[in-house]
């Protein structure tokens, strides 16, 4: 199976969008691929709410990854400075991402001892 790039799109809404920010982000991507999971697609959107936000977090980071085959992973954080929130929506995408790939490694050890039990008890008959 090949592998396609992983497509990446970063925006941002009433806010500028710096280049250590775009790094940041960039570099946190990436980072996800270098697991057993490979995402297929990565939307990142920096969102200030200054008009609609009492309190001072007023910068929100959302984090979208999309899995195959369809699945996708959402996290989406505000805080006081979008370096903040950033950090927190991608260790929340990191720890679902875990999360994900205990499961498959769970079912994959299901799977093998249910055949393992099978052939032994195809060799005994």
């Amino acid at each position: 199976m090949t592998e396609q790039p992983l497509d990446i799109k970063i925006e941002s809404r009433n806010v500028g969008m710096t280049p250590r920010w775009k790094d940041e982000i960039e570099r946190r991507v990436h980072a996800l691929e270098s697991g057993i999971i490979h995402p297929t697609h990565a939307r990142v959107t920096l969102t200030k709410n200054a008009h609609h936000k009492k309190g001072a977090d007023n910068a929100e980071a959302l984090v979208v990854i999309t899995l195959p085959p369809k699945r996708t992973v959402t996290a989406r954080k505000e805080s006081k400075t979008f370096e903040e929130a950033i950090r927190a929506a991608f260790h929340a995408v990191d720890h679902e991402l875990d999360k994900i790939e205990e499961k498959r490694v769970a079912r994959a050890a299901k799977v093998a001892g249910k055949k393992a039990e099978k052939a032994e008890a195809l060799s005994v008959a």
